[in-house]
């Protein structure tokens, strides 16, 4: 071999080298594995392989503690929206469907299923009647009755169905998953909640409606113990205890009885009915409600004007009220005017404000510069009645 030949064939070593290097790089780049016969350096590898599985581990601690936090947040929230009631009010109400015991009793589910569909309820019912749709009759599945708090201790669930066979005002309908009235609502009534005609079955209850006071503070067992009281006395077809606008109980009740015999019969026991060893007030829904009229126009008590929670009380007043620096007149001018007029206005007679039921709506005189909401009609004039909100 020549001279001139023997540099061409020397520096090949090293062009193989520098060309294995460009490869590992361009391999690196490109996120591909090494050449087998490239250099490994397991000792670095391992220690990245541990730090990135710390930030991963540390990662996960963070968005579970950050779940966990969000979820506390709804709960809290939830908590809050289940302590008020419409408008932003605290919902007072004490009423715990379980204080009851579980139990298969068709006796009970059929009583407490049928009266879900009764006249004393169902028109006044703003949810089951939006389901029923009024005098459509729609069938409304069992499942949804049976999440009811009042049905949700009637188990098995089997027992309801086995109950509702031999019903006598709903059956049961689609291979026994719903049940519906085996009587129509009246044409008259829709879908949706109309004061006049829940005051339509209201004035048809009258007559056979009593009211009693002097139950005292409410209890979780309140509502359940007061049915089993008036029970005593005949069949009823609904008790509602009266509340506030914040659902705080009045300690009296509204009480509609199956007949108006059985309503003249508790009214004309002698002694008197005791709750608790204390005497009760007793006397006709319908005395009750011509009380409170001729108690209005004597200016005892002060009707409400109507407008509901947050409405002003006078022109000129705005939040804070007081009727200071030209408000509107006292309540008292007004009535000592109406009296002069024999309390006429435009040659017509002054109207008294009614609920749906038929009960004057009033403000007490000690009461004359607080805000005061009807009752909420979703649930009766008076909301806890032999049946709970629904959920």
């Amino acid at each position: 071999m020549s001279d001139e030949q023997k540099p061409t064939t020397a520096p090949a070593p090293t062009n193989v080298e520098a060309e294995k290097d460009v490869q590992n790089v361009l391999a690196e780049l490109k996120g591909e594995e090494a050449p087998a016969d490239k250099p490994t350096e397991p000792a670095a590898s391992k220690e990245n392989d541990s730090e990135e599985a710390r930030i991963v581990a540390a990662a996960a601690q963070l968005g579970e503690k950050s779940a966990q936090a969000e979820e506390s947040k709804i709960q809290e929230r939830d908590s809050r929206n289940d302590n008020k009631g419409r408008g932003g009010r605290r919902n007072n109400n004490k009423f715990d469907a379980s204080t009851q015991k579980e139990t298969d009793d068709p006796v009970e589910i059929r009583k407490q299923v049928e009266f879900y569909f009764s006249d004393s309820n169902l028109p006044m019912d703003k949810f089951l009647l939006s389901k029923v749709g009024g005098s459509a009759n729609n069938a409304v599945p069992l499942e949804l009755l049976h999440s009811f708090k009042r049905m949700r201790r009637f188990q098995p669930f089997s027992a309801i169905v086995e109950a509702l066979k031999s019903a006598e005002t709903v059956e049961l309908v689609d291979n026994d998953t719903a049940v519906r009235r085996k009587t129509p609502l009246p044409e008259s009534v829709s879908d949706a909640h109309d004061p006049n005609v829940v005051k339509v079955f209201e004035d048809q209850a009258m007559s056979r409606s009593i009211y009693a006071k002097g139950f005292g503070t409410e209890e979780p067992s309140t509502q359940y113990d007061i049915e089993s009281f008036f029970n005593q006395y005949g069949p009823t077809n609904a008790i509602r205890l009266r509340r506030t606008p914040d659902k705080i109980f009045k300690g009296s009740v509204f009480v509609e009885f199956e007949s108006e015999e059985k309503q003249k019969a508790f009214l004309a026991l002698d002694p008197k009915p005791q709750w608790k060893g204390q005497d009760l007030a007793i006397k006709s829904k319908k005395e009750y409600c011509e009380e409170k009229v001729r108690d209005i126009e004597a200016g005892r008590i002060k009707p409400s004007n109507g407008r509901g929670r947050g409405g002003n009380r006078g022109r000129g007043r705005g939040r804070g009220g007081g009727g200071r620096g030209g408000g509107s007149r006292d309540w008292r001018e007004r009535r000592a005017e109406d009296q002069k007029n024999g309390f006429k206005d435009n040659n017509a007679p002054r109207e008294i404000q009614k609920d749906t039921r038929g009960v004057p709506v009033i403000q007490s005189t000690a009461e004359s510069g607080q805000k005061r909401g009807r009752e909420d009609e979703s649930n009766g004039d008076h909301p806890a009645k032999k049946v709970d909100a629904k959920e």
